[in-house]
């Protein structure tokens, strides 16, 4: 994943000129390497559709406007994902800044499209699956792993976080005291302009990072190293079919927190977000996922691996 480069102001002139030359002009530096691969696509995808209907790109902002809105009706008759058709205005604004401000239909008709179709989002994995998951990786000697859960999901770490956490990048004084993972500049971060980190108390935590801290020497997984364990895991615990993601980490953590400390702003610090309204929506479905898992069936492998290692999370 391309990152966004950073660089302290120098001293003197020359010492700006030189830095600035090797990160490139202002314009190549408006949005994130990964965010202009996914504007490109989708740009190109719009210039497809324009060129097998012999259509050109208009000159007039509302001319442009109505010809988006018949592109959005067409992704959403093909099929196509509601991502698509946000990175699609998004990256004709960011081709056309004038444009902003000017394409009042193709929003409305994408805002539309979010109010009726719900977005498949990771949902939230609820403690006791965590339990569930983190027994089988200790009984299966995946001890990365399993660290792995417990650090995305008591820390409500992004999983891009997740896969880049160094031991270089944790202080842990004693597990009595609060450990403290340093996260650098993430995507939150990033938009503040300052570097980011999480805190949090927990004894069995603290002594499983200070027992293999030696595994975080390097990042743990790459991304599909990670995807595929966490498959292979849920399978194995007989939760495959209820689609848990390593995004899933972050939304049931935030659930937890809010159950523990019933504060709606501690959650938001913890996780890190510029608006309430995210961490309301993950802990509402969090909470109805829990309640789902707690009337299951007693005799599944959550619940057997949860009177185990309940232990563990009090």
């Amino acid at each position: 994943m391309g990152k966004v480069k950073k660089h302290f102001e120098g001293r003197t002139r020359e010492e700006r000129i030189q830095v600035r030359k090797n990160l490139g002009k202002l314009k190549d530096l408006t949005v994130q390497p990964q965010t202009r691969r996914r504007y490109e696509k989708a740009r190109n995808q719009f210039y497809q559709f324009l060129s097998t209907n012999q259509l050109e790109v208009p000159r007039q902002a509302h001319e442009l406007d109505l010809l988006l809105g018949e592109y959005l009706e067409h992704l959403w008759c093909t099929g196509e994902g509601r991502g698509n058709a946000a990175d699609t205005l998004a990256a004709i604004q960011d081709l056309q800044p004038h444009s902003k401000g000017h394409l009042a239909l193709s929003w409305r008709l994408l805002k539309t499209w979010h109010i009726n179709e719900i977005p498949c989002r990771a949902p939230p994995l609820p403690e006791i699956c965590l339990q569930a998951m983190v027994g089988w990786s200790i009984f299966k000697g995946e001890f990365a792993f399993g660290l792995s859960l417990m650090l995305g999901f008591c820390g409500l770490l992004r999983t891009s976080e997740l896969l880049e956490v160094k031991s270089s990048q944790i202080f842990l004084e004693s597990s009595r005291k609060p450990a403290v993972v340093s996260l650098g500049m993430t995507k939150g971060g990033k938009r503040m302009g300052a570097a980011e980190s999480v805190r949090w108390i927990s004894t069995a935590l603290a002594e499983a990072l200070e027992a293999a801290k030696f595994v975080l020497s390097q990042t743990l997984w790459h991304r599909s190293q990670m995807a595929c364990m966490f498959s292979r895991c849920l399978e194995a615990v007989g939760l495959a079919e209820l689609s848990f993601r390593p995004y899933s980490l972050r939304r049931g953590g935030a659930t937890r927190w809010f159950s523990k400390h019933g504060s709606l702003d501690r959650v938001v610090v913890q996780g890190r977000w510029q608006a309430q309204r995210t961490a309301r929506m993950y802990i509402n479905a969090g909470l109805a996922a829990s309640g789902y898992c707690r009337n299951g069936n007693p005799k599944s492998p959550t619940q057997t691996f949860s009177d185990n290692f309940s232990h563990w999370f009090t």
